[in-house]
């Protein structure tokens, strides 16, 4: 099924392989799904919602190494709330059968981690050991990125496994760039006393934009060549080839979306003249991707057999001005866990299972159900789960609207729209809603056709009333103007140029406190300014039109309107 990811090169690396080196520490040949879970994103996944049956191991992030050999333990929280989840989560771990990890360290830790290694690496050890008994812990996840030492780093990890035998011990590790990276000959070394190696196999690692970068994906299965050198095939087969054993390697994926921006359409297409990345880790969660007014449409969905990855093409930018998404879903985790276990590799590891958890879908843990079934038990059958994409919107009256449902747990992604009273307007099949004559309330139902016992409902409100919303217009630069709108669920905003055309503006910021979106246009407006329509649009579908001064900017060499 997945014969497409064998390329010349991974024939190259499997007939070269080396041998494995000595093992003393022999792994489970199960499957390893271990899911980050981290305080900083907990109001996303509150520990009691996590869904173990998806996890053989959490991984509690995180502790912070400082210099000196002692540890930060607010778990980027503070010292008293941090430790306290940490301890929640280790618990609830082992009520439900898993094991738990303590991380150390994150790709800002690596310089501290250096210096405590290097010059205190007994303090370091103890105290971690310390922490893992103290926090009820089965082992530690040694995220060392960079500032690495690696002949110290290998000694970090010996000494760790034979002060403490059967301690858990796993190390993340990058995925590998076939034009120039190889895999570092300490690794292997390493690998010996880990129970395992698992490669962070997501962007910001696998997908790059200008000169000579094609578009690609965030986490792909197969499919690496120059311009797009990285998948997690190759990389793992690298990892082979310098001796490290199958069973102790894990891949990894994500649980947010990467997206390109300046026009470019889908994977494979040129990222020069200006186009970049953008989405990631905290910006494009998943749950917001799947969320209420997110991204996905199963319209715009489209599927990559090279690397078994789904994308999205839009017909206009998101919010990050972007129209190809790259994402995981439930297809393309089931085909990672089908090759990890066919080909006898080690599992997974996701970062961060609080970012895949959708709220307002009636399995808000099928990204979970998804792993449990691809890395876990294969035999597993899915929970049908149901949502509409949009949460309660506003119409005018006889005004029409889309509407668009995320069918999860089935192939069968259709729907059966409907109203659920009289005079309430009507849906056709594809979910274009037509209100009624009158205002009024109602709501628009969709019905699985693959469970018809699963439904979801969203409220519409019929209404000419106009949307309250405030504007309020600064000058900052000769071309740059941002405008307020004290409304959070303001999604987008426009300005009308004087010949009727429009332009976008851009999220710049949110307001710290109020969460008032700010938007911004880099446009020339005249150093005499003017008056200017600017149209806002919220999530739900509310529209406003306010007339806003533009000031006259008074500017000297800089730029800078004074």
């Amino acid at each position: 099924m997945l014969r497409h990811v064998f390329f010349a090169i991974l024939s190259f690396l499997l007939l070269t392989t080396a041998p494995a080196l000595a093992d003393p520490f022999p792994v489970a040949a199960s499957q390893w799904v271990l899911g980050y879970y981290v305080a900083y994103q907990r109001a996303l996944l509150p520990p009691a919602r996590i869904d173990w049956n998806g996890l053989s191991h959490i991984v509690m992030g995180r502790l912070a190494a400082n210099a000196n050999g002692t540890i930060n333990t607010s778990f980027d929280w503070d010292t008293t709330d941090g430790p306290a989840l940490a301890k929640q989560v280790a618990a609830l771990a082992h009520a439900h059968g898993k094991k738990a990890i303590l991380m150390l360290g994150g790709s800002d830790n690596g310089a501290a981690i250096a210096q405590a290694v290097a010059g205190h690496r007994a303090a370091l050890e103890a105290n971690l050991l310390t922490l893992v008994t103290a926090y009820g812990y089965d082992g530690l996840d040694l995220d060392w990125e960079n500032t690495i030492d690696y002949a110290e780093f290998v000694v970090f990890v010996q000494e760790l496994r034979a002060k403490a035998p059967k301690l858990i011990l796993t190390l993340p590790t990058g995925a590998l760039n076939l034009n120039y990276e190889t895999v570092d000959p300490h690794i292997p070394i390493m690998a010996a006393s880990l129970d395992r190696l698992n490669i962070m196999s997501y962007a910001p690692s696998t997908a790059w934009a200008g000169s000579g970068w094609l578009s690609w994906f965030n986490s792909p299965l197969g499919g690496e060549k120059p311009s797009t050198p990285v998948s997690i095939v190759s990389s793992l087969q690298a990892y082979v080839s310098a001796g490290v054993p199958k069973a102790k390697l894990g891949m990894g994926a994500s649980f947010y979306a990467i997206c390109y921006t300046g026009g470019v359409t889908g994977p494979n297409q040129s990222t020069e003249n200006g186009v970049s990345l953008a989405g990631g880790d905290g910006a494009y969660m998943l749950s917001n991707l799947y969320g209420v007014d997110g991204d996905f449409s199963q319209t715009y969905r489209h599927w990559f057999a090279t690397t078994s990855e789904p994308y999205l093409s839009l017909p206009k930018p998101n919010s990050f001005g972007c129209r190809y998404v790259s994402y995981e879903d439930e297809a393309s985790i089931e085909a990672k866990g089908a090759y990890s276990r066919s080909e006898g590799y080690g599992g997974i590891i996701i970062w961060t299972i609080n970012q895949g958890y959708v709220a307002s879908h009636s399995q808000p843990n099928f990204l979970m159900e998804a792993l449990y079934k691809g890395f876990i038990n294969p035999s597993a059958t899915l929970t049908v789960g149901i949502s509409i994409l949009q949460g309660p919107v506003w119409v005018k009256t006889a005004a029409k609207l889309p509407f668009g449902a995320l069918v999860t747990g089935s192939s069968n992604a259709a729907v059966i729209w409907g109203v659920t009273k009289p005079n309430c307007g009507s849906i056709d099949a594809t979910g274009l809603y037509t209100a009624p004559s009158v205002e009024t309330t109602c709501f628009v139902t969709a019905t699985s056709q693959a469970d018809p016992t699963k439904q979801a409902t969203a409220q519409v409100t019929v209404t000419n009333t106009p949307w309250p919303v405030k504007f309020s217009v600064t000058r900052p630069g000769q071309w740059w103007v941002e405008v307020t709108a004290d409304d959070p669920t303001v999604a987008s905003m426009t300005v009308t140029w004087t010949n009727g055309t429009q332009s976008p503006l851009s999220l710049d910021y949110v307001q710290s406190g109020t969460n008032y979106p700010v938007f911004a246009a880099n446009y020339l407006f005249p150093d005499a300014g003017g008056t200017y329509v600017f149209s806002a649009r919220s999530t739900h579908n509310r529209l406003a039109q306010a007339k806003l001064v533009v000031p006259v900017c008074d500017h000297g060499a800089d730029g800078i309107c004074h």
